[in-house]
């Protein structure tokens, strides 16, 4: 990450110019192209919603771009397709606090409603969803009982949790530092231009690729159940996530890294000899689903 920030965005007196993303390039989608079977569909989703909890919370935007992608060689070619529309929610309120993240008003979302029969078509036409934090994108679009049987058979991919930017030196896998990082900055949090910005930092390197290829590999839910009180900063700093609802601590591994993981847990976690962590094998189409 150093080189690149070094090479791509400082200048030659050591300043930096971050430029600003409005919308994907022309270029992009005047290309022509021909589909074969190297090439295949895609599509970029994002959703705003009313909170956090898809069991009680509605989505108040979705936005959903398709893109032609190849295959073998795993990159974006061409944005062939758009949907973007607003929702009022009918059991929640649009809180200031939402308003003030996302600059969705109640008034903006009166009387709109989302045509869940595009989205649910432009899904069913992809061979994969990506979302840059698909753990809480799927459960909100699989809350929703139009859209929830075609979404619940597709694979998600997340940009967040399937590139290892830690291991590149980023600071952090946040979509807008993430963004900055490599030289663009964009008025986040509304559906269309968090898409567009999030395909514009996807093209800029190997990263579709390193998705895809984690998509593939098999994975294990590792439930830090019971662990001691006195364990979770040890937890929280290998990269575990605290589960509200559940009370316990939990992390995605690749199989590979199963036996190392219960090492770990059984020597620095547990009291010798009582580890009690659950580990559980994840279905490629299971990944990101709700709990």
């Amino acid at each position: 990450m150093k080189t690149f920030f070094i090479n791509k965005i400082f200048n030659e007196d050591k300043s930096v110019t971050i430029r600003e993303f409005k919308t994907l390039s022309p270029d992009l989608f005047n290309k022509t192209v021909e589909m074969n079977s190297d090439l295949g569909f895609c599509t970029i989703l994002d959703t705003e919603t009313t909170g956090l909890d898809h069991n009680k919370d509605e989505i108040i935007e979705i936005a959903i771009r398709k893109w032609i992608y190849h295959k073998r060689e795993h990159h974006l070619i061409k944005p062939v397709e758009e949907y973007s529309e607003l929702n009022e929610p009918v059991r929640n309120e649009i809180s200031e606090t939402i308003t003030e993240l996302t600059g969705i008003t109640k008034e903006d979302v009166k009387g709109k409603k989302i045509d869940w029969s595009i989205v649910a078509k432009m899904i069913g036409e992809s061979d994969f969803v990506l979302a840059h934090n698909a753990g809480f994108d799927r459960p909100m679009i699989e809350a929703v009982a139009e859209v929830s049987k075609v979404s619940s058979a597709k694979i998600w991919t997340c940009s967040f949790k399937q590139v290892d930017w830690a291991q590149m030196g980023f600071l952090s896998a946040k979509q807008e530092l993430l963004s900055l990082f490599h030289g663009f900055h964009y008025s986040g949090h509304r559906a269309l231009t968090d898409i567009d910005a999030l395909a514009n930092l996807i093209l800029q390197g190997d990263y579709l690729k390193e998705i895809l290829a984690n998509a593939k590999t098999k994975q294990v839910c590792v439930d830090c159940v019971q662990a001691p009180f006195e364990a979770k900063d040890l937890l929280k700093n290998n990269g575990f996530s605290w589960d509200a609802p559940n009370k316990f601590w939990t992390k995605l591994v690749s199989e590979s890294e199963v036996d190392e993981m219960k090492n770990f847990l059984t020597e620095e976690v547990y009291p010798k000899g009582k580890m009690k962590a659950e580990f559980s094998t994840i279905e490629l189409r299971d990944r990101f689903k709700p709990l």
